[in-house]
């Protein structure tokens, strides 16, 4: 037998679950376009101009690292669901990765450092290359996921599943 219950109430912060951020979609609020170079480009555009994904709107960083919880122009909440933004952690390591190994090498090959020099100039490369593109890496990897999954295929049908709509089911334990 099997009796409802429902999720246990957070304490503190938002609502991050994937049920949430269906029903706060508004697909027709989107600026997206459908087909897939134009849509690269223009998610590439306002990722690196730190805009919204979603309809372009400004604003969406609370501060350097963090977006807010919601744009402020299309009303989407940015965690589609718990955990979203790890794959952020990869961008951003595999971008400051690539860019800091080529400006060292740029460095050896093009001016005249000396070796402790250059090791300094890769320090402070690895160091600060990942705290200053933090927020683009986030904004790219949101653009990764808009292209790979596209949620305005999905927003609609999505919002009256009765498994996001309702409280969940346990089963009974003895």
């Amino acid at each position: 037998m099997t009796t409802p219950t429902t999720a246990p109430k957070r304490k503190g912060g938002y609502d991050r679950s994937r049920a949430r951020w269906f029903r706060a979609a508004q697909p027709d609020r989107w600026n997206l376009p459908k087909a897939s170079f134009p849509r690269l480009r223009t998610l590439l555009g306002r990722a690196l101009t730190r805009r919204c994904p979603y309809c372009g709107g400004k604003h969406v960083y609370r501060n350097w690292f963090t977006y807010k919880e919601e744009c402020s122009t299309c009303g989407i909440p940015f965690e589609r669901e718990e955990g979203y933004f790890v794959g952020t952690y990869a961008v951003n390591l595999v971008a400051a990765l690539i860019l800091g190994i080529a400006i060292v090498i740029v460095a050896l090959i093009f001016t005249d450092l000396s070796v402790l020099q250059t090791q300094i100039l890769g320090v402070v490369v690895a160091i600060g290359l990942p705290i200053l593109g933090y927020p683009f890496a986030s904004a790219i990897w949101v653009a990764i996921d808009l292209m790979v999954d596209r949620p305005e295929n999905t927003a609609w049908e999505e919002v009256n599943r009765p498994d996001l709509a309702h409280p969940r089911v346990v089963p009974e334990t003895r």
